[in-house]
This record gives C-alpha cells, structure tokens and sequence, in this order.
C-alpha cells in the first residue's frame, strides 16, 4: 500500500476495528466482524465493487452444455463426475482433486504450488484439462505427472485476456478448444490431448488501424477479452463437428455469432465460418451476443437477444436461418439450457420480481413458459436429469440460506429437498433486506435495495451510506451483502440504487444513460436520499455514499454535483474524467465508452464535460477516501492521481492510497484488510464521530 499526495487536512485512518470499536466487538460476539467482511460476499468492502452480470447473456447457462454427471447435465461449472461416477472433480487449494463421492480419502493428481482454474474432465472420464500459469495442461485421473499442453507467450495489453483460457474437450475427445490473447486480441486453437498437435481455427476480435496492438508494446492499452461482455463464447456442437462464438469488431461491437466447421480427424477448420446473426449495435456499447446453446441434435441454437428491448430466448437454425422468437414479454431471460431429448429449454428469468431470478422451462418447439417453482430469492445451477422429466438447481434465500432442489419439469408438484439446507450465516442480526421503489427527478421510477439497522426503531433518524454499484451495466439483487449486513450491524442505514444504466430492467432502462454519464445517474443517487430522508430513516447531515469501478465514477459525480449532500464519501477506481479515461484504457472499454458518449471527446465535448469533474473540484465540500491499484488495465489509475492532485491544488480534505500488483480491484488478502480497516473507519469518521476512536498519525 502506498500513500501518494497526501492532504494535510487529512487524517490516516489505519487504525484496526479492535482500536475502534473495543467494547462493541468484546460484548457482543454475534455481531458480524471484520474477518466475516474479509471472507466474502458480494460487494466485500476493499474489493471491486459487484458489476452484477453483463448486459445481454447473463450467468451460468453459457454455451454448450458441459459439465455434470450423476444423471444429471447442467450448464458448466457445476461439479463434475468421473465416469465411473465415484469422483467429484474439483479444483482446492491449488490442486486439482477427486473427492470420492462416499466420503472416503480424497486423490489429489497434481503437486505445483501454482493457481489452477477452469477444470474440464474429458468426456470419456480418463483426462483432466485446466488451465496453470495462463496455459493449458492435462492430468490423467489415475494419477502421474502433469502435462503442459500449451507454450504460449503473454501477450500485450490488458493481463486478463493476454493468456490462454477457456478450454473445452471436443464431445468426441482428443481435441481442446482454448481462447488465446497472446497476439494482442482473441483468438480459437485446439490443442490434441497429447500436446503433439495445435492448430489455429479463427480469431475472434477483428481490429483494423489505431485499434491494432503491436506485440508486446502496449502497457497500458489492450483488450479485455477476459472481461464477461467481450467473451467470445466459443462452444462445440453435441456432435463435435462445429464450433459456435461470437465474433467482435468497432464496426460491429455487439457481436456476430458464427459457426465454424471443424475436422474431428485433422484438427482444423474443415470450411469458412457461417453469419449466422449479426446483431445491432447497442447505443450504449455494453450488449452482446454472448449467450447461446446448441440443441442435442446440433441443429439449433437457443440465442440471447434484445430484439424486443428485453433479453429474450430465440432459435436460430444451425445452418442458417430467421431468429424465431420463443419467450416474450417483459422481464430478462437468461441462460438456456435444453432438456437431453430437446423437448424443452429451462432458462432463468426475473420476470415479476426484477432483483430476482427463478427458473422457468418452455417447449422447445414453442408455447406458453412456465415457472418451475413458487420460491421467492434466487435459483440458479440448472441441471436436467437424464430422462428429461426433472431438474435439479441451487435455491437461496435472501440471507444467503441454501438447498439443492429437484422439481419435475411440469412444475406442477412441490421441489424436492436433496440433501440438506444449508443455513445463513446471517439468519440472527435481525436484518433482512427488502426491495424500495422511488421516483428520481425526471419521474423514472427506480429499485434499490435496503438495509434497516439492526434494532430499528421508527421514527429514529440514522446515518445512512449509499452503496453505488458498478458496471454500470450491473445490478444490484435481492441478495444479502456482507458489506451492506456489516454496516447495517453498525447502525447504519445502507442503500443500494440501481440507478439508470443498470440491467434487470430492460433495454431502454440500461440506455438511459447514453450521451449523459453523470447526469441522470446522480439524479437517482440523491432522489434516494430524498426519499430516506423523505420517510424519517435517515439524518440528513449524516449521509455517506461509496462504491467501486462505476460506482466510484458515480461517487465523484455526486460528491461534486451533490456538494451539500454527502458527509464523506469513498470513491474506489473509478472515472473522473471520461476523455481521460479513453486514452488509457483497454481497448474493447474505448470502443465501448465512446459507443455509449455518442462519439469522440471531440465529436462530443458537452457530454464529456459533463463526465468529467476534475475541473469542478473547487466545489467539493465532502471528505474523501481514494483507493486505486497501481496496475488497473480497465480505470487507469491517471484517473485517481489527476483526482488527487486536483483535489490537493483546491485544498480539500481528501486520503488516497494505492496498492502495489492490484488490477481492477483489490484482492490480496493484505492489501483487502488494509483497504477495509481504512473504509471503515473514514466512514465513522464523519458519520458516527461521537461513537468511535479515530486515531490519527
């Protein structure tokens, strides 16, 4: 942690929780603490604020199908078993693992101290893909030596796409499917079982011009095919003779989905790739076609598109063909999966309760969807049984309880408990978040999310601090934070907003933000205020708001735009100066941003003014907390040294901190406590002053 252009104004605040709050943490040891912060949760302070999905395509159904076992195939990334069914196979600590399935002794296959990610057990059960210092290897399930499959180098630009990732076994076996930056954009290999053979298939980026990146030139520009909204998808057919991505480009951002033949004896592409849909340009640069499924029969796929301004379900003939629509209505569908027989596709929906998501299931040949059961909280992990006539998925309640449940597809009988629920760690504060809608000033109605403090009482004015979310193409749902929980433990009334610009609510929702980033937005931001002070939760002069990524670009926006509504505020790697920002970040994020500002800083210069506040300094009144890594490949870390220097020169009370070997975010565990312990105690500070102990250096 570093400490760059420190006010004098400023106190550093690194005293730890035991120094602030000694009788509380002593007396009441049910109270969440600062180690139940650090072990997690969405939107864990320290971190990167929670981005929520990405716009178009949302979670885990992805492509293809992979993964289960046990009668049951699911979506991928749910636990998969050998083909003898004995073995769970899994990653833990670093090792990759087969945990028998009767509690017995556990095989560990592999010995390197290094990460391992992205475990894919081969289809016939002998083989174990992963992938370990950004390359593919290969691992028997009898157990031996490691093999590294793949020697590929870094390439430039943005570390998380500059690596291999992604690999898949070819349904027939002996071919892996992998994306690879290491040329400076997105492209699809395979490489054979055996590492004897590898073969390039099709780049999934095309960039002409200024957006080319020279090899291993670039440290501040690249691309971020590693981010959710620039993945290409790639997945095999069922049969394994093709390969179905989505190809990106300026010209056409929002994605065309192709299908790529592929020779299962060569190991090559066996033609060219079909168009099989070119999608619109979105006007706000976030969607893309980054969903779709292939029926078992490899004749269809089941597509993600906004065509009707909400994410709905379509099928588009493997060969080519007209989309045929097949889920309508409002609410975001997402994340199809098809039944074994291909009579249905179960996908997950918000429909009715938009910070929700349950399962539903619609025939495949067309017909009225239903919902598969009467829960309230989020489903999740969709997997079919063998026979077509169940599913099995995860429940959670909205404090975190959870249980794995089968339900026939007709939905027309009560879920039945698989093993055991698995309780909330959280079920004794006393707190349980509900749902809020309010009016902003233009009359859109906006969602939020609310925490009452424990032992709330009516008519008690609180302090309050607003949580802004990230993305902005994210949402904040009816999922308990641990962040949100801790600090409503402290006394605090918390509210998360999902402004305009945040998904769950439709096309036009998330676009409304489009030419105007920080100005509706913050005019949410402090309807919310008005609407807690409105009702009698919160003390005015005791409001703080923080957030990461674009919740600390909404953060600077409101304590600039707002400067007689915030008592403090915490602004984590975010944008303050949007022209700025397009000069440094990765590339997919320029074509991105300016897609959503309308055009260049100079095509456009009203409306980046009005996303930068760097020349509005001067009339900041609020106290802030700066956090940024130093190697951020998304918000260049400019933005917060140009925001610390400004706020220097007008002689604002203002700490930043910087962390060395951070990226988009801040995840090692010291730098995550050192970071907490600061937000923490900036926020007492200013809104609990009579409450804590500040110490001061």
């Amino acid at each position: 942690m570093r400490n760059i252009r420190f006010v004098s104004k400023s106190l550093v605040l690194s005293a730890s929780l035991s120094v602030l709050f000694p009788v509380l943490l002593a007396a009441q040891t049910d109270k969440l603490t600062l180690e139940d912060l650090l072990g997690g949760g969405r939107g864990a302070a320290g971190g990167a604020a929670t981005p929520g999905g990405p716009a178009g395509g949302r979670g885990g159904g992805g492509r293809g199908g992979r993964g289960g076992g046990g009668g049951f195939r699911g979506g991928g990334g749910e636990a998969q078993l050998t083909a003898d069914g004995k073995y769970t196979v899994t990653e833990d600590n670093s090792q990759i693992v087969l945990k028998p399935v009767d509690g017995s002794a556990e095989k560990v296959l592999t010995s390197t101290p290094d990460l391992k990610s992205n475990v894919e057990l081969s289809p016939d059960g002998k083989h174990i893909a992963y992938l370990s210092l950004g390359q593919v290897w290969v691992v028997t399930t009898a157990g031996g030596g490691a093999l590294q499959l793949t020697h590929d180098p870094k390439g430039p630009g943005d570390p998380r796409g500059a690596t291999d990732h992604n690999p898949q076994w070819n349904p027939n076996g002996k071919w892996i499917l992998y994306d690879t930056g290491t040329k400076g954009y997105n492209e699809l290999y395979v490489v054979s079982q055996d590492g004897k053979v590898r073969n390039w298939l099709a780049a999934t980026e095309i960039y002409h011009g200024k957006d080319v990146i020279a090899a291993n030139t670039a440290p501040d520009k690249g691309d971020a095919v590693a981010s959710d909204r620039f993945d290409a998808r790639p997945a095999w057919s069922p049969d394994g003779t093709r390969i179905s991505y989505t190809e990106r480009s300026r010209e056409f951002f929002s994605g065309k989905l192709k299908v790529l033949p592929f020779n299962q004896e060569t190991g090559k592409a066996s033609g060219a790739a079909l168009d099989l849909y070119v999608a619109k340009n979105d006007p706000g640069g976030a969607w893309a076609i980054n969903t779709d499924v292939w029926s078992p029969d490899s004749k269809t796929l089941a597509v993600v598109l906004q065509e009707t301004h909400w994410d709905k379900i379509w099928l588009i003939p493997s060969t080519g063909g007209a989309p045929k629509e097949l889920t309508f209505g409002e609410g975001e569908d997402e994340s199809p999966i098809y039944s074994p027989d291909g009579k249905w596709i179960a996908f997950e929906s918000n429909r009715g309760v938009a910070e929700e998501r349950h399962i539903w299931v619609v025939p495949s040949a067309g017909g009225e969807a239903h919902r598969l059961t009467s829960f309230t909280g989020q489903e999740a992990g969709t997997r079919w049984s063998a026979d077509s006539q169940s599913i099995q998925f995860t429940h959670s309640t909205v404090l975190g309880a959870s249980a794995t449940y089968s339900a026939d597809v007709g939905g027309k009988t009560a879920p039945r408990l698989i093993g055991e629920e698995r309780p909330s760690r959280y079920a004794n504060l006393g707190i349980t978040p509900e749902v809020i809608h309010y009016k902003s000033k233009d009359g859109l109605t906006i969602a939020a999310i609310l925490y009452k403090p424990v032992n709330y009482q009516a008519g008690t004015r609180y302090p309050t601090i607003i949580e802004a979310h990230g993305g902005p193409e994210g949402q904040t749902t009816l999922t308990a934070s641990i962040t949100s929980l801790y600090l409503a433990d402290q006394g605090y009334v918390v509210l998360e907003p999902n402004f305009r610009g945040s998904t769950g609510y439709g096309e036009r929702f998330r676009n409304a933000n489009v030419e105007d980033s920080g100005g509706g937005e913050i005019d949410d931001i402090a309807a919310g205020v008005k609407y807690l002070v409105d009702t009698g939760l919160t003390d005015p002069k005791h409001v703080g708001i923080s957030g990461g990524s674009h919740g600390g670009t909404v953060v600077a926006n409101a304590v600039t735009k707002l400067p007689d509504t915030f008592a403090v505020g915490i602004e984590k790697f975010g944008v303050v100066d949007r022209a700025l920002f397009l000069k440094y970040t990765n590339r997919n994020s320029e074509i991105r941003w300016e897609t959503k500002m309308g055009g260049t800083p100079e095509q456009k210069p009203a409306v980046y003014r009005k996303a930068n506040v760097l020349p509005d300094v001067a009339k900041i009144k609020t106290p802030l907390l700066i956090l940024h890594g130093e190697e951020d490949p998304q918000v260049p870390p400019q933005e917060s040294q140009e925001f610390a220097a400004a706020l220097k020169a007008a002689g604002k009370t203002f700490s930043y901190f910087t962390y060395p070997g951070e990226g988009h975010g801040i995840s090692q565990p010291d730098h995550r406590r050192d970071a907490t312990e600061k937000e923490i105690a900036f926020l007492n500070k200013y809104l609990k002053p009579d409450s804590v102990q500040v110490a001061a250096q």
